[in-house]
């Protein structure tokens, strides 16, 4: 029977914890209760129990220094904290001294059980082990193998092989669909004296823990420190449209919780639905960028890519031309052209938005929106060099003078241009063939001005304009036209019923599909197959003569 020492200076607080583990789990036997350190040293000295409960503040010896004597003297025991006090400096002590878990007052009976069958595993595992070293040295083995390979995965240079190894180790990612999370310390709700007191690697490895407590509650996931601020959570999910609500309670779950046990906030960027291991990249590029519109939304929030807020310009009509004159300048002008245009678009939404605060808000919409463009022709690198994208992003909310900020944006957004127009060279393509072809190759699905004006890197509205100029048609116009044309051959050249030849071109009912069809050619869907069919039977008559 596994023995427990309660130690707190409050005798109802020890008794009330007396009774709760005793009700939770009769296999363990509370030894003894002491008020302070002191006393409990004492205690262990004669009882030597498995586990000790300790509050942190308490009179002449506290928990912090309790622990560093026991630490010392008893190594075998295990230490659980509990504190009444929400400050992450003392939780961080406490795990620097050895400490397996904490608790929070007033502690929760779930929570206490818990740790209870938390402590009974790992004095097991100490009990059984004939080499206990080897068995941590496993561990660690699995988890430093665990987290090179979840990275590779992130920067998609893993193999299906890698993800056998991963289940071979007890990662198993089988389900379809990942989702990527990507949690980040709000520095500001630390403050920067404790922060920086602080070793930083230990708010992350908090946060951390706390993270895969809760998916492993609630999803099939695994997750781990990135980097000094950020910590990535990878969830494998079975349905792509369903997928997202509950990844979304777990982020909102993760953000309260954290909150809630230790006055920290974290802001939460997710990623869409990646479908298969060689897509799991792009769902944490896009829980990155969706980091980014913490500049603009504020921390303490779940973000998510795509949904994030992009807002109206801060200035009508002029402002619209002008950035579609950004736009143009960008895609076909001259270093030169597209600092002026870039230069005029400063300074008319400085001169229209009415607060700094909204000039750099829209700045940073302009700029994340580039950025994944620049993303997405693989251009990024040369166009930023060493900085990453949210660095910028502080450098331009940190400027207050007019001329510095339309220097600023003119010499990037020069840059970017100059970026692009290579890696648009490389491809020996211009935007509209490029466009042409998309249309051609995505015609049967939901296909939408704005989503193949992204694919060629323009603005929708220039796009919407460029396109008609160099093809006489509107996008809707050559769209509808390729969708007729194919349901034309379907029904003249294949028994397959109406409705699923109008699914397979495109359009979204057979409503829809009538109506567009009679418009465009004269007649019904039937009667045209019926004329085709009629046609081709005369035709076999008159071979046959």
């Amino acid at each position: 029977m596994p023995s427990i020492v309660i130690v707190d200076d409050e005798s109802i607080f020890r008794k009330g914890l007396r009774k709760m583990i005793g009700e939770l789990d009769p296999d363990w036997e509370v030894a003894g209760e002491a008020r302070d350190g002191c006393e409990a040293l004492q205690l262990i000295e004669e009882l030597r129990p498995d586990a000790l409960l300790t509050d942190i503040r308490m009179p002449r010896m506290d928990g912090i220094q309790l622990q560093q004597i026991i630490r010392e003297r008893f190594p075998a025991t295990l230490c659980v904290v509990v504190s009444g006090f929400d400050d992450f400096a003392y939780v961080q002590q406490s795990m620097r001294q050895g400490a397996k878990d904490y608790m929070m007052k007033p502690i929760e009976r779930e929570e206490l059980a818990k740790v209870l069958k938390l402590l009974k595993e790992k004095l097991r595992s100490q009990q059984a082990a004939a080499v206990p070293k080897s068995h941590r040295e496993a561990h660690q083995i699995r988890q430093h193998v665990s987290e090179h390979l979840v990275t590779g995965l992130l920067r998609g240079s893993v193999s299906e092989d890698d993800l056998d190894l991963l289940r071979r180790i007890g990662v198993d990612f089988r389900l379809p669909y990942f989702v990527c999370m990507v949690v980040k310390l709000d520095k500001s709700s630390v403050g920067s004296e404790r922060y920086n007191k602080a070793d930083p690697s230990l708010f992350q490895l908090y946060i951390q823990q706390l993270v895969q407590e809760v998916i492993g509650r609630r999803a099939n996931g695994f997750c781990f420190v990135l980097s000094d601020t950020e910590v990535v959570a990878l969830l494998n999910v079975a349905d792509r449209e369903r997928a997202m609500q509950g990844v979304l309670e777990i982020g909102e779950t993760i953000r309260r919780q954290i909150t809630s046990l230790s006055s920290m906030t974290v802001t939460i960027g997710v990623g869409r639905p990646a479908e298969g291991v060689r897509a799991v990249a792009n769902s944490f590029n896009e829980a990155e960028i969706a980091l980014l519109h913490r500049l603009i939304a504020g921390g303490d929030k779940v973000l998510v890519y795509g949904e994030t807020k992009q807002g109206e310009q801060v200035f009508g009509e002029t402002g619209t031309m002008m950035m579609e004159r950004l736009e143009q300048a960008i895609s076909e002008g001259t270093r030169e052209q597209v600092a002026r245009a870039a230069e005029a678009y400063v300074s008319e939404l400085c001169a229209k938005a009415g607060t700094p605060e909204a000039v750099h808000q829209q700045l940073c919409k302009l700029l994340i929106r580039y950025y994944e463009w620049a993303g997405k022709l693989g251009v990024t690198k040369r166009w930023l060099g060493t900085k990453d994208m949210k660095a910028v992003l502080f450098h331009i909310c940190s400027i207050s003078s007019r001329e510095e900020l339309m220097e600023a944006c003119g010499k990037l957004l020069a840059d970017l241009s100059a970026c692009m127009g290579s890696g648009a060279a490389q491809q020996a393509d211009d935007p509209i063939e490029r466009s042409l072809r998309y249309i051609e190759q995505n015609y049967n699905k939901s296909l939408t001005l704005k989503e193949v004006a992204d694919y060629v890197y323009l603005n929708a509205a220039y796009f919407s304009t460029l396109f008609k100029q160099r093809t006489g048609k509107s996008f809707v116009e050559r769209l509808t036209e390729l969708r007729i044309v194919e349901a034309k051959r379907k029904m003249a050249h294949s028994d397959h019923k109406i409705a699923v030849i109008a699914e397979h071109t495109g359009f979204a009912n057979i409503r829809h599909f009538n109506r567009v069809f009679k418009n465009e050619t004269g007649m019904s869907p039937k009667e045209y197959r019926d004329r085709m069919h009629g046609r081709q039977e005369r035709t076999g008559e008159d071979r046959l003569q």
